[in-house]
């Protein structure tokens, strides 16, 4: 039988593995072998294989990251990657993969396993693999320029919409020491969240294979805040993704200038991910962010964990989550 030739391994970055992803269509072998290698840097071993003699015939793929469950700290891994071969398919290859991770991840002692399935792998993760089933990530919308929804109805036309002045702030080139308190105060409640350190937020947004893409600009005092931002020809339109927003009191401030600069580049919606229990979230409505009706979003995006320890049980709690779009491997 088929299934008897099989060997399912874990496996670290190789070049038999780079070549996988270049050539399956996988949309990170698209982006280049940075961006591969840039992915999966803090894991040893992203990666669980399926061979049928010589030939890779499925791939399973995870990033690691330092979690934050209330006052402690764990590991997570975030399923973002599959690939299994045409003949293949239908024979549950892509449960078999994914439960061999989860049991190295249990090896591990990691604490949880999570991350956004698509419509066709949804089934699977909440189902055969029984993650917890947290719905579809929570959307924000902030309109920016009428031309979007003038569009839409064949009306032609654009102004911008809102107020806010932008106040020239600079965009940063590096972080600096006054990040790790700043994410402390502000994480002080939060259950359940990626860890957004200097090292997180160096590594995330200064040195990926787009880090041109992204701008940062902050207040660095006690009381200050950190505003990441990108700009992308998406759905139809000129969209800007709030990649993060976290911070004290002058979150809000920050935000109103970032929102004024967009306006004036020509964004026409602002899109965020943010629950309504986050501590930022009252500062994103009071900037004018709204939650996004399932029926308006331009595509569906579930998310969901299962926990592989104490701590990590945690996760399966969506009310314990904080999320941006910085937990996005997409964006």
């Amino acid at each position: 039988m088929i299934q008897n030739e099989l060997k399912i391994s874990i496996e670290g970055l190789s070049d038999e593995l780079l070549a996988l992803y270049r050539d399956s269509g996988m949309d990170r072998g698209r982006a280049g072998r940075e961006a591969v290698e840039w992915a999966f840097a803090r894991n040893d071993a992203p990666f669980c294989v399926a061979r049928q003699g010589d030939e890779i015939v499925g791939l399973s793929a995870y990033i690691r990251s330092e979690m934050q469950f209330g006052n402690a700290r764990g590991s997570g891994f975030q399923a973002v990657d599959s690939f299994v071969s045409p003949k293949m398919r239908g024979k549950g290859l892509f449960t078999s993969l994914a439960s061999a991770y989860a049991e190295h991840v249990r090896k591990t002692a990691a604490d949880l396993v999570w991350g956004f399935p698509n419509d066709n792998a949804a089934p699977a993760w909440f189902g055969k693999l029984e993650w917890v089933r947290h719905g579809q990530v929570p959307f924000m919308i902030r309109p920016l320029r009428a031309g979007y929804f003038l569009r839409k109805l064949k009306i032609p036309g654009d102004f911008p919409i809102g107020s806010g002045r932008d106040q020239n702030l600079s965009p940063l080139t590096e972080l600096g020491d006054w990040v790790n308190p700043l994410w402390a105060r502000f994480s002080d409640n939060i259950g359940c969240a990626t860890i957004r350190d200097e090292a997180f937020l160096r590594h995330r947004i200064f040195m990926g294979p787009n880090a041109e893409r992204y701008r940062v600009v902050a207040d660095t005092s006690e009381n200050g805040a950190l505003v990441a931002t990108c700009e992308a020809k998406k759905h139809g339109g000129h969209i800007a993704y709030l990649m993060e927003a976290f911070g004290g009191q002058e979150l809000t401030g920050v935000l109103h200038s970032e929102l004024a600069r967009l306006r004036t580049r020509g964004a026409e919606l602002a899109l965020a991910w943010c629950y309504p229990w986050s501590p930022n979230y009252q500062q994103l409505r009071a900037c004018g962010f709204m939650p996004l009706p399932e029926f308006l979003r331009p595509i569906r995006i579930w998310f969901g964990a299962r926990g592989c320890s104490t701590l990590g049980s945690k996760a399966e709690n969506r009310s314990n989550w904080y999320l941006s779009y910085l937990d996005s491997d997409t964006v």
